[in-house]
């Protein structure tokens, strides 16, 4: 049980991983057009375009900030990081409201809330 403790922070970090890939995928796969990535590519400047570069801007740097502190913070079992990363959950609670994707969404709830139950005594002592 010590082990998934201290390793359920792996969970989380899949789990952005995963948020990242799509947040910045389109229609047609990672860099297909109507990607983030490929507006970035490309020298599109129109409404559509300038959308999807303003959407990577905030991904990349939301995911940036995902990352730093599940590796650090959230490792070295700091309780206000605990506390931060409620926001997995609280997406994927907000993404089934929003889009009515109930399935994948509900796995990913599942196991970003496990992920932060799991280490409890860890930030609880």
């Amino acid at each position: 049980m010590k082990f998934l403790q201290s390793k359920a922070w792996i969970l989380l970090f899949l789990i952005q991983i995963l948020m990242l890939i799509i947040s910045l995928s389109g229609e047609n796969g990672p860099v297909g057009e109507g990607s983030v990535l490929h507006a970035y590519l490309s020298n599109d400047q129109s409404e559509t375009g300038i959308e999807l570069k303003l959407r990577g801007s905030l991904v990349l740097g939301m995911s940036l900030f995902g990352f730093a502190i599940l590796l650090n913070a959230f490792r070295k079992g700091l309780r206000w990081s605990w506390y931060v990363c409620w926001v997995y959950p609280l997406f994927f609670v907000l993404h089934i409201i929003g889009f009515g994707t109930f399935m994948p969404d509900i796995i990913f709830l599942l196991i970003s809330v496990a992920a932060l139950f799991l280490p409890y005594k860890l930030f609880f002592k």
